[in-house]
């Protein structure tokens, strides 16, 4: 029973070890650093971005530093470095508040010329994470559904919440925690008379008041078919979209803009992106080339006269321009600096064989993953044994038992920590 408690605590101190000691050395060595911000830029055809750099800061990049910040670079894709005021004049649709303050307005772009009015009602920026799918939040699945037509200038939530059965659109008073059913009946028979098929596949909306109107929510029914519902004047409004059921709609990303031009982003069950047309529900392809909606976020942005699409994982960023009527006119890839190698980044790879990551996405859902370093930890555990080996002989005056170099070379730093404060002689 010793033995088995010795090693159960082993066993514990290991595992408490992989969880802090990287988690510890990344928070005090390796900082956490943003991910680039690519734009394109309608003055020069070209992409830029901004991005603060790791490591050696390079000198062209360091002279166009006006203030301390000399790790951030303003960069294009020629690798040609701007200082910031020079980035911002090549991005007037940007930062359209400092031109104007400059006296830079109105830009005169391709024979047309823009105002700051002109720029600002043709703008637009849409946003989709994976944090957003229901998937990966632990956000009940209950969603409000505000009066779209109240009359009123500002939104308010209801006193009622709305969930999906197998059979009804079932609303339940947030006050009493009972069914409403005269709603219930009410919402589900709409849905119903206008061909809706139970279950859900998934509810899509915008759960908040702060946004200029209420669009409701759409409803993917079991055949994929999309069912666009709101409430006005306490009555159900459903509109049965004729999003093609061949997509397979996984999710889509509302956004309640005033410019009223999309709905938002639809992704397919095939990881396609599309954007969803205002009003008409017209659905307009990306052609995002090595997307992966399960690991990289996606940014749309749209100016008066480009619809630009960009997309990351952690390591490298995309960039796809188009015009107004989707056609691709240049794309660019950039390897972003928070992705290079560093000296901190290789002591942590040779001192740690393995890390458990306490993964805490955005959506606030914690899971706990296994890393598995590379073979570079062998000279970590080379260390660590070397160590077990001085202390056993010059401290404790014999030689490193079995179970000791066993621990300590399948675990390196954690095994030497862990039969350090368990002295057991198995």
């Amino acid at each position: 029973m010793r033995r088995l408690s010795a090693a159960s605590l082993i066993l514990l101190i290991v595992i408490v070890s992989a969880i802090y000691l990287p988690m510890g050395y990344r928070r005090l060595f390796i900082p956490d650093i943003e991910r680039t911000h690519l734009l394109f830029s309608p003055v020069t055809g070209k992409f830029l971005y901004c991005e603060q750099l790791t490591g050696v800061i390079p000198d062209e990049v360091r002279s166009k530093a006006e203030d301390h910040h000399s790790e951030i670079a303003y960069g294009d894709q020629d690798g040609v470095y701007y200082d910031r005021l020079a980035f911002e004049r090549m991005l007037p649709f940007i930062y359209t508040k400092n031109m104007q303050l400059l006296g830079l307005l109105p830009v005169r772009i391709g024979g047309q010329t823009f105002d700051s009015n002109a720029i600002k009602a043709a703008r637009q920026a849409m946003e989709m994470t994976p944090d957003m799918f229901p998937e990966n939040s632990t956000r009940p699945p209950v969603w409000p559904l505000l009066e779209s037509d109240s009359g009123e200038a500002r939104l308010v939530f209801p006193e009622d919440v709305f969930r999906m059965t197998d059979r009804d659109m079932e609303f339940v008073n947030v006050d009493t925690n009972l069914v409403d059913l005269d709603l219930t009946e009410k919402f589900t028979n709409a849905l119903k008379e206008r061909g809706f098929v139970f279950p859900a596949r998934s509810v899509n909306t915008r759960v908040t008041i702060l946004k200029p109107f209420d669009e409701g929510a759409f409803i993917v029914d079991h055949d994929y078919n999309v069912f666009h519902v709101k409430r006005a004047k306490g009555e159900p409004k459903v509109v049965k979209t004729p999003i093609d059921q061949g997509i397979k709609t996984r999710f889509i990303m509302v956004s309640e803009s005033l410019r009223r031009v999309y709905h938002g982003i639809l992704l397919g069950e095939d990881g396609r992106a599309y954007l969803l047309g205002y009003g008409d529900y017209r659905v307009i392809p990306l052609p995002l080339d090595g997307y992966d909606p399960d690991g990289m976020d996606l940014k749309i942005l749209t100016d008066p006269l480009h619809v630009t699409a960009t997309w990351s994982d952690e390591t490298t960023i995309h960039g796809l321009a188009m015009d107004l009527s989707y056609s691709p006119i240049a794309s660019f890839s950039h390897v972003m600096s928070r992705a290079s190698d560093t000296e901190a980044k290789r002591i942590y790879r040779a001192l740690f064989p393995f890390s458990i990551m306490m993964d805490d996405p955005r959506g606030g859902k914690m899971s706990l993953s296994l890393e598995i370093g590379n073979k570079a930890a062998a000279v970590g555990i080379g260390l660590a044994l070397t160590a077990l080996v001085a202390s056993a002989f010059f401290a404790k005056r014999r030689s490193p038992r079995l179970y000791e170099i066993i621990v300590v070379a399948l675990c390196g730093i954690y095994g030497l920590i862990a039969v350090a404060m368990v002295d057991q002689d198995f």
